[in-house]
């Protein structure tokens, strides 16, 4: 128990000499019992081994507790558990020294303080099972949620987490958000040219690039491929852009640690409200995207959408000749330079 729950939170109960205390104390109580029958000495190894353990059990609460406070309840009620148990391992050689040392020794098994030390032991084992079969199903249901949630190779968040996470986000915060389309730009070019593996660390890259500039509210995500989504919460249009274009050109200098040139993405801004349709949203993000990589790639384009309710046919662009780029919808115009 004591290796378990030092190895749970990184340290160490010392095993080998707890088996090394464990088999000297088996073999003393072996050796008084059968060749010299003494029941007192018997009792004194017995207490003598247990309180070497209990130093060990001390190694391993101290492992337990340089941990920060865990949040989830089942963990304060399993750490409280465990000094519950090493507290009863402290008491149970003094009472067994103060009180059971004296009289009939022989009738030691009949003694009703004897035999409510160990019901209460067994009482504190099971329990102490219990929570930490508890502790370890959460454990286990936390793992599978987060490989069911998470992109095996980003560790962003997948499609199904977004579209799951995101309305409930929306809603829950409130306010104006912006939602963004990234697409790696030539990166077919990447993998046919530079294998595979490198394709990989690019999209690990740029996922990092990408987590660098959100908050905490904020979602990224790998929707799929090379392509990436991110939920950004904003008050307008401009800062959402603003945050966008530092990604890109972060993306560009951060590249030439793997790449011979620096690597480029394209990205598509819509703005929405927290009652907004997200498949409608994607859409009009795509379009943009698509409108990026039709004015040469490694862009931003963005728009303003009506709040709420998004058009029911994809935005009309056109690429100015200053760069700018009007995306019009229905009566709406909006202009995104285009960096």
């Amino acid at each position: 128990m004591a290796q378990g729950m030092a190895l749970k939170y990184g340290g160490a109960a010392h095993p080998r000499l707890a088996a090394a205390v464990g088999v000297l104390a088996l073999g003393l109580l072996y050796y008084f019992s059968q060749v010299t029958d003494q029941l007192r000495i018997r009792i004194l190894v017995l207490n003598l081994a247990m309180v070497l353990l209990l130093l060990l059990l001390l190694l391993a609460v101290m492992a337990v507790y340089r941990q920060r406070r865990p949040v989830h309840g089942l963990e304060r009620l399993l750490r409280a558990s465990y000094l519950v148990f090493v507290a009863n391992s402290v008491l149970r050689p003094a009472i067994v020294a103060v009180f059971l040392w004296e009289g009939p020794l022989p009738e030691l098994s009949s003694s009703p303080l004897w035999l409510l030390m160990l019901a209460l032991n067994l009482l504190l084992s099971l329990w102490f099972i219990a929570v930490l079969q508890a502790v370890s199903v959460r454990e286990m249901f936390v793992i599978l949620k987060h490989e069911r949630d998470r992109d095996s190779l980003t560790q962003l968040l997948n499609r199904r987490a977004f579209f799951e996470q995101a309305p409930a986000r929306m809603r829950q915060l409130g306010g104006q958000w912006a939602l963004v389309v990234c697409d790696v730009d030539h990166f077919k070019h990447i993998n046919d040219n530079l294998g595979h593996g490198m394709g990989d660390e690019v999209l690990k890259l740029v996922a990092q690039v990408l987590v660098h500039h959100v908050r905490q509210d904020d979602l990224v995500v790998r929707f799929v491929g090379e392509e990436f989504v991110l939920m950004l919460r904003c008050t307008d249009l401009e800062g959402a852009v603003a945050v966008v274009q530092r990604m890109r050109e972060q993306l560009a200098l951060e590249s030439l640690r793997l790449l011979p040139q620096p690597l480029t993405a394209s990205f598509g801004v819509v703005m929405c409200d927290a009652m907004a349709s997200l498949q409608m949203l994607l859409q009009h993000a795509d379009a943009l995207l698509y409108e990026a990589k039709r004015a040469g790639r490694n862009r931003v384009v963005s728009s303003l959408v009506a709040l709420s309710h998004p058009p029911r046919h994809r935005p009309w662009c056109r690429a100015e000749p200053s760069g700018a780029v009007v995306a019009v919808y229905g009566a709406k115009v909006a202009v995104a330079q285009v960096q």
